[in-house]
């Protein structure tokens, strides 16, 4: 089966799309059975030349979800039907991926498929909004499911964006360290070493130092390739769910992530809770949510107690992964009619104590990475310094 991209006339009305046929005659009768006079069909796998064509590792990335989510949302405020709401997003969208998956979704409606499977199966949108949209097929406050989705999506791109520029500058600093002492390491301090010893002089400490690391430094060059080997199968030699069981162990990085999880978990559930998806199905996605396979794990393995009409706090407690505080919180939420107030508010707690984190250890990075930086120069100094001391010594002798 091929897919092809189609522009038609319908009722008097211009029409976008996109369809599965095995030929291009097939499609054509397709369009002509829907009502559909075809002004023009591409093969889509033949729009671009080989080279010319795009390239990605991962599909569309939280940001333009959640800006794609919310004026889908605006739109449809506005009264625009959800098939026009569609296309009209489609022709403005620059990213092929996005521009071919609202038209598949625009042609699946037209064809009487149901919202939800629309969605899931353009295979771009999270896990939870087809899940979000079932609960709303009829139409009612269909903008704003896509709103709460946005928004959600919004709040995830904007915590990766603050790990990332956490991150930036540190690891900028720490790496032209860490190339530079190399450097001296391998090339600069073994060579004037040499000519020290030419001249039947003692090796400073230091220096001696330095030409031992420098020789291990040799050694871990012929082990790169075996390291690059364990590094690409890691996850057959040792299982995700004990690494990640590992970072949650680490003190600053293990943290933020556990946070940040729980946050993950706790919005993700309020957000299908609120749109009257099951308890049930809401638990299972906010499961699946969590990027730690070894929490991951824990609460799926609590799944059946869901279904047998458990409480969420008592789920949390059995488990062992959440802060009292939060317990807490679901509890009283639980008592007092409010559970969906309350996880929102667990997730906007730990969201901004992983934020004062990440802020946090910012303040201390820069100072930490400058020291760094004064000890790799003083190092490289002493081992290049006190061989030439030693030499200019000897020739005054």
């Amino acid at each position: 089966m091929a897919e092809f991209l189609y522009e038609g006339l319908k009722e008097g009305r211009k029409v976008k799309g996109k369809l599965e046929a095995s030929s291009r005659r097939e499609a054509l009768s397709m369009l002509k059975s829907e009502g559909v006079v075809p002004l023009h069909i591409e093969e889509l796998k033949s729009k671009k030349p080989f080279w010319r064509r795009e390239f990605h590792l991962r599909g569309p990335s939280e940001e333009e979800l959640s800006f794609l989510l919310i004026q889908l949302a605006l739109l449809l405020e506005s009264g625009v039907p959800l098939s026009r709401a569609l296309e009209l997003l489609a022709t403005q969208s620059e990213d092929e991926r996005i521009s071919s998956a609202l038209l598949e979704i625009k042609a699946g409606i037209e064809r009487g498929d149901s919202l939800s499977s629309a969605f899931r199966r353009s295979g771009i949108f999270p896990e939870f909004l087809p899940e979000m949209l079932s609960a709303a097929e009829t139409g009612e406050n269909l903008e704003k499911i896509f709103e709460i989705a946005g928004k959600h999506l919004e709040t995830v791109a904007d915590m990766k964006s603050k790990i990332l520029n956490a991150i930036t500058y540190p690891s900028i600093v720490i790496g032209f360290s860490l190339l530079a002492l190399f450097v001296a390491i391998k090339f600069v301090v073994p060579r004037i070493a040499k000519v020290l010893e030419g001249f039947g002089k003692e090796l400073p400490l230091i220096t001696k130092a330095i030409i031992l690391l420098s020789d291990l430094l040799t050694y871990a060059l012929y082990l790169l390739p075996l390291l690059f080997f364990l590094f690409l199968y890691r996850e057959k030699l040792l299982r995700k769910e004990r690494i990640d069981k590992f970072l949650l162990k680490l003190p600053v990085v293990g943290r933020i992530g556990y946070y940040f999880n729980l946050s993950r978990f706790a919005y993700t559930l309020y957000m299908t809770l609120s749109s009257a998806v099951p308890i049930t199905t809401a638990y299972s996605i906010a499961v699946r949510s969590i990027s730690n396979l070894h929490m991951r794990k824990v609460l799926e393995e609590l799944s059946p107690e869901v279904e047998r009409g458990r409480e969420i706090s008592w789920i949390m407690r059995r488990s062992g992964l959440f802060p009292p505080l939060f317990v807490s919180l679901v509890e009283t939420g639980e008592s007092s009619g409010e559970l969906e107030r309350m996880l929102e508010l667990g997730a906007q707690i730990y969201r901004r104590e992983a934020i004062r984190l990440i802020n946090f250890w910012i303040r201390m990075v820069e100072p930490l990475s400058i020291l760094l930086i004064g000890v790799v120069v003083g190092v490289i100094v002493l081992s290049v310094l006190l061989p030439l001391s030693e030499i200019t010594s000897g020739v005054r002798r």
